[in-house]
């Protein structure tokens, strides 16, 4: 009986599945700096790809670009409280660092060095990311893109030391059994940024870095050994550190009960797959590789060698900064020049940038950055025809955010005639080429069945693309999903989960949201103090109705002394941004007992949240009517006897021919 028992019990230990390791990552990117430092290129989309590559992991990622000392200070010591009690803690960092007495510092953006004194005041020591990282306790893994040349070597007084390094790290050995640190390149050395848009370092972690069943120390010798080839030798990178047990970064590959890797795994073959094809300069075979394995490990890879691969963006100038530069350069725009301040769409002031463009272009024809700053202040001046050849001719030449532009127009109908084939069809060009917002437009094309069949599998799978690129409002649109139950088992602490992506990623409506879930206990224990907070962070970041669920806390008194004054000053500032429900919640209070309470004034409020076709205040007329006091009924129906669509006695009372008026009115703007 005994030897049954302990048969029965190791069966049940033995069929439990492990516990799932819980892996957390910070990413920092440091790239534009001020002079004399130079400005870096690559790290914006080093870090992107590595976002993407260690979420597919089952990474808990946080990502920090372009951060002053404080930003990474801060940025570090939540990540110690994070990464606290976690299996494997990662640090990434891509941007400048320097070796000073031995010591190793990495450079944030707002640095000015002026001297070598001011090193430990300005900069981040390489020994606070392995500070940070004491709670992990399986590995410690720190990798430093960052062994470029002195940035500040002509410029920095040399004070307190004999001498200040011009290139490289200095090598850094840690005692501990479960750390390790990956350089760039030897010690000394300078690392390369590349000729593609990564550097060779990040290309290859991204490569092989979490490939399933790969063993940490094994994927940083694949590393070293990629980058050395890539750099024809020039490059070599190295750790320091060892381990004593074994660690695969990539999520586990569970056994069949042969022990085998099971036939039904779709990403068995992938890496076979990328093996083969990983060298190719032909396209095709990225996207091949895309569509047999689209949720592997090397599918955000393969895009990004689709994006390398695609008509090549010259990083030689071959013209200065012009007036189009200074009045349309973009942001987002692969050919802008580096020295360009970027500006708004909504900033350009077209009437000069139009004819600057114009000029530039006729100066230097061949020039590919002025046809999207054309297009985008013709855009922007309305002259849509104008701006859509402007745009075809940047697209033709392999500008990305052009041909989302381009699809913009066709969607909206501006320019040419309405199309969302055609719109789809563009916006499908600029996603292939690495666009995360072109992939959340063909995600919101599906999820609407313009231009394609609606198909709300693929608007998720093309969100959830969206979302590795980044693009928070995918986030948000995933968490709709799940909330809804839209193509999906409606789960809403996923949603919430989602939601609370999206809000980290600036997504002010998504902060609100969350504020919802709270108010209402969706997914969440219901905590009314953390809904307010997400709401006045929300409103903070401009979001109307956020602005109005302040009103609605502030009107009912939940978790705030009840203030009817201070819920009109949130409704009005929703109403002003053209929230519908802070229209409607104005004209509530204006008809009953605020300080300037104005039953007349409050039918003309009700008007326009009927017109921008506000369901609640339709809904009220139709089956509550007298909720609302009987000046507040008569003067809706003046108004809407001088609109023309009422002819009956102005009494007050809502029969079927005020509830004709008050549909017509709603129709004109449905209609």
């Amino acid at each position: 009986m005994l030897l049954r028992l302990a048969i029965l019990f190791l069966a049940v230990v033995i069929g439990q599945p492990a516990l799932a390791e819980r892996k957390a990552a910070l990413l920092i990117g440091n790239a534009g700096y001020a002079a004399p430092a130079t400005v870096l290129k690559n790290p914006p989309n080093d870090i992107t790809t590595m976002k993407a590559t260690l979420e597919g992991a089952g990474f808990e990622v946080t990502v920090l670009q372009d951060a002053g000392r404080a930003a990474m200070s801060a940025a570090l010591a939540a990540f110690e409280e994070k990464v606290t009690g976690a299996d494997i803690g990662l640090i990434y960092y891509s941007g400048h660092g320097i070796e000073v007495n031995g010591d190793n510092f990495l450079i944030p953006v707002d640095a000015k060095l002026a001297s070598d004194r001011d090193v430990k005041y300005e900069t981040i020591l390489l020994d606070d990311l392995l500070h940070a990282l004491a709670g992990a306790a399986k590995l410690k893994l720190v990798l430093l893109d960052a062994c470029r040349d002195n940035p500040f070597l002509t410029s920095m007084k040399r004070i307190s030391t004999r001498g200040i390094p011009t290139r490289g790290l200095a090598r850094v050995d840690s005692a501990e059994s479960n750390m390790l640190i990956g350089y760039a390149t030897a010690p000394g050395e300078v690392a390369l940024d590349g000729e593609g848009t990564m550097s060779p370092y990040a290309t290859a972690l991204a490569r092989h870095l979490v490939v399933p069943g790969l063993e940490v120390e094994a994927a940083l010798r694949a590393v070293a050994k990629d980058v050395f080839e890539a750099t024809g030798g020039k490059q070599r990178p190295f750790k320091t550190g060892s381990l004593f047990e074994t660690v695969m970064l990539g999520k586990g590959l569970a056994p069949d009960a042969s022990g085998t890797i099971g036939h039904n795994d779709p990403c068995r073959d992938a890496a076979a797959h990328w093996a083969e094809i990983r060298e190719s300069k032909d396209k095709v075979m990225f996207e091949d590789h895309l569509r047999l394995f689209p949720t592997c490990a090397f599918a955000n890879i393969a895009r990004q060698r689709m994006a390398d691969l695609a008509p090549v963006v010259s990083v030689q100038e071959a013209t200065g900064e012009t007036e189009c530069d200074r009045l349309a350069a973009a942001e987002n725009d692969p050919f802008k020049l580096a020295s360009a301040k970027p500006i708004g769409f909504y900033d350009i002031d077209f009437a000069r940038a139009i004819p600057a463009c114009e000029a530039a272009i006729r100066d230097n024809p061949q020039e590919k950055r002025f046809f999207y700053q054309l297009g985008r202040s013709l855009d922007h001046g309305n002259r849509f025809p104008e701006a859509l050849a402007a745009y075809r001719k940047a697209a033709d030449l392999g500008n990305h955010q052009a041909m989302r532009n381009l699809a913009i127009l066709y969607e909206n109908g501006e320019g040419t005639s309405q199309d969302y084939a055609e719109a789809m069809r563009w916006f499908r060009k600029s996603a292939e080429l690495g666009n995360g917002l072109a992939m959340n437009n063909v995600g919101l094309l599906y999820r609407n069945g313009k231009g394609v069949p609606e198909d709300l599998n693929a608007a998720l799978e093309w969100y959830r693309k969206s979302g590795d690129a980044g693009i928070a409002v995918a986030m948000q649109n995933i968490g709709d999903f799940y909330d809804l139950g839209l193509g999906v088992k409606q789960d809403l602490k996923e949603a919430f989960a989602w939601y609370r992506k999206a809000a980290d990623g600036g997504s002010a409506a998504s902060m609100t949201n969350l504020g919802w879930a709270l108010a209402n206990g969706r997914g969440v224990k219901r905590d009314d103090a953390e809904a307010m907070r997400w709401y006045r962070k929300a409103a903070a970041a401009g979001d109307a109705q956020g602005m109005n669920n302040i009103g609605t806390f502030y009107e009912n008194g939940r978790t705030v002394k009840k203030d009817k004054e201070e819920a009109m000053r949130w409704y009005r500032m929703a109403a002003d941004k053209g929230n519908t429900y802070g229209v409607h919640n104005v004209a509530a209070l204006l008809d009953g007992d605020v300080k300037d309470a104005d039953p007349k004034e409050a039918a003309r409020w009700f008007e326009r949240a009927l017109r921008l076709g506000h369901q609640d205040s339709l809904r009220q007329v139709k089956e509550n009517s007298r909720a609302w006091s009987l000046a507040f009924r008569k003067e809706l129906q003046r108004i809407l006897t001088d609109a023309g669509v009422y002819t009956g006695q102005l009494d007050g009372q809502f029969g079927p021919s005020t509830i004709r008026a008050v549909e017509a009115i709603f129709n004109q703007k449905a209609s």
